[in-house]
């Protein structure tokens, strides 16, 4: 099984494969998203890493506050969005 990370504010100068090799530090990497402002066609600050549930444990505990490129991750388990359940259902 796996789990969604959400992981915010990011600093906005910050790649996929920073936070990629930020996590991999913690355990195995999945998936890396970063989301965009599609009208402003610039990154938002915030994004989703997926990691097998032992490893996403381990990460949200040893990165959860931690500085990054001057700005202060906030790490925790994704939760689903209402659109997404209405979508699914």
């Amino acid at each position: 099984m796996t789990t969604s990370l959400f992981v915010g504010n990011i600093a906005y100068g910050a790649m996929e494969k920073e936070i990629r090799d930020l996590f991999a530090q913690h355990g195995t990497v999945q998936n890396v998203r970063f989301i965009m402002d599609l009208r402003k066609g610039r990154f938002k600050g915030y994004g989703f890493v997926t990691m097998p549930n032992q490893d996403a444990v381990v990460a949200v505990r040893e990165l959860d506050g931690t500085e990054f490129q001057g700005r202060t991750l906030k790490v925790k388990e994704a939760r689903a969005s209402v659109d997404a359940d209405r979508r699914s259902a």
